[in-house]
């Protein structure tokens, strides 16, 4: 849909349409996603401020929860001070961070340089996506992640390959 709206193929209102459609579909499968056993695993996912496109980190973290991790979504335009307090208060081991458009690639960095400052957070993994990373395979590193995926099932992979 992104591609379609950047084309200008389809208007912003109907992509927004078609990001809340599928949002729904989404939700409806969650009675299914919600029923498994629980890892003991917890992740806190989020988009940076500024970024309003939460439907790929909203998938990394279904797949998560499909996998039995306890997740903690916060959404899209989430400011850095409560990212940190939400990692703090659900004790997550894994940091989600999704930005689709790379003039976001500077918050991803300083939300990343927060967490690496604060010595409470030592053993966090941070694990980044979205558009930017896809194109630039080594921007990860850049932005001071421990891993990247391209997508939500590759994400579930990666983490478990950092924890192994």
């Amino acid at each position: 849909m992104g591609r379609l709206w950047q084309t200008g193929s389809i208007t912003v209102g109907q992509e927004h349409y078609c990001t809340a459609a599928t949002q729904m579909i989404m939700s409806q499968l969650y009675q299914y996603i919600f029923n498994v056993e629980r890892s003991g695993h917890a992740m806190v996912a989020t988009c940076v401020g500024g970024e309003m496109h939460e439907i790929g980190i909203r998938m990394v973290t279904d797949f998560f929860e499909m996998a039995g991790w306890d997740t903690y979504y916060l959404g899209a335009n989430v400011p850095v001070a409560s990212v940190i307090s939400a990692i703090k208060s659900h004790e997550a081991e894994v940091l989600g961070i999704s930005a689709t458009i790379s003039t976001h690639i500077s918050q991803v960095r300083e939300l990343i340089q927060t967490v690496r400052n604060d010595s409470e957070l030592a053993s966090i993994k941070v694990l980044v996506g979205g558009y930017p990373f896809n194109i630039e395979p080594e921007l990860w590193r850049d932005v001071g992640a421990d891993e990247f995926a391209m997508d939500a099932g590759e994400s579930i992979i990666k983490v478990n390959q950092l924890f192994a």
